[in-house]
């Protein structure tokens, strides 16, 4: 399997559950969030130097009366473990916290707060039980943890309660700041602020200035609003009619700004067409801010369960 190929397998089984991720809010010089350093702190054990920061409420989204059965069909169906191990997603994940890096390639480190039964999981290991997605989970030692990798994907059991999942490289420099006893938040103030937004289901924040965009991905999102892009902040939240979406985009200068502006307007009158295939995005808002681009957006409930329900034909699933 080729990097670039097994990346985004890992990535997908990571950040499975933020397939619609999104938050808001204007960039400011802020001091880090006062909140204790240690291992009960997952944005404290996660390396500095991110692309890309989240967060995500997997009980929000499994709870939801509506089209929660539609997300636990995705997690059930793209996390690479399950009952063989003592797993289920939907019953076992409570948060997911994430982040991107480019290490090599494209790389990601989660930290996955639920429950997890260590026991049965080496036991499936040891057995070469075969994993629901019909490959084998490979144990091996880094750090002093067992790590188990299935097609390049991994996770290690923290704790009973707490799992690392990522890429093999995002896995290790998390347990090497453990080791080391570097266990500190060390991203930006500013990304820490965004995902830690009060009410949120769902919050990304990205730092495409600090930290480029691989070219590989720039290549593969030949978008010119996103190419130009320095920073963005996303945040989803569960309000009627069903999901409210909000983004700010950040740009070099105004001029950038402006461009950028009016390519998501003509993207946002595009997204009229989505309605042919059930899905309706309403009350969409673009205006500039200086270098920011917000936009806002809203998508029904009955919208949001056609496109997850859509989301393993587009996934080639």
């Amino acid at each position: 399997m080729k990097r670039s190929s097994s990346s985004f397998v890992a990535l997908l089984s990571v950040l499975v559950l933020t397939l619609l991720v999104a938050c808001g809010g204007d960039k400011k010089e802020v001091k880090a969030p006062t909140v204790d350093s240690g291992m009960d702190d997952a944005l404290a054990l996660l390396p500095g130097n991110a692309i890309a920061v989240g967060t995500v409420d997997a009980r929000a989204f499994f709870g939801s009366q509506t089209f929660g059965s539609e997300v636990a069909k995705l997690a059930e169906k793209y996390l690479p473990i399950g009952e063989e191990a003592g797993f289920q997603a939907s019953r076992d994940v409570d948060r997911v916290t994430w982040a991107s890096y480019s290490y090599s390639g494209i790389d990601a480190a989660a930290i996955v707060i639920g429950r997890f039964d260590e026991a049965k999981i080496k036991e499936a290991a040891l057995k070469q039980t075969p994993t629901k997605g019909g490959g084998m989970l490979v144990a091996s030692q880094y750090a002093g943890r067992d790590v188990y990798t299935i097609n390049n994907v991994g996770f290690t059991v923290l704790s009973s309660t707490k799992a690392i999942a990522g890429t093999e490289s995002g896995i290790r420099r998390v347990l090497e700041r453990i080791k080391d006893n570097r266990v500190k938040r060390d991203i930006a103030p500013w990304m820490l602020e965004t995902v830690e937004t009060p009410g949120a289901a769902s919050a990304l924040a990205g730092d495409f200035a600090t930290q480029p965009m691989p070219a590989e991905a720039v290549r593969q999102i030949p978008v010119p609003f996103i190419q130009s892009m320095k920073a963005l902040r996303l945040l989803l939240t569960f309000k009627e009619p069903g999901l409210q979406i909000a983004g700010s985009l950040t740009y070099p200068d105004e001029q950038g700004a402006g461009t950028a502006s009016e390519h998501v307007k003509q993207v946002a009158n595009q997204a009229k067409w989505l309605a042919l295939i059930g899905v309706k995005v309403q009350n969409v808002d673009v205006k500039t801010d200086k270098q920011d681009v917000q936009v806002s957006l809203e998508v029904d409930d009955q919208s949001l369960r056609q496109v997850l329900a859509s989301a393993p034909a587009w996934l080639g699933q």
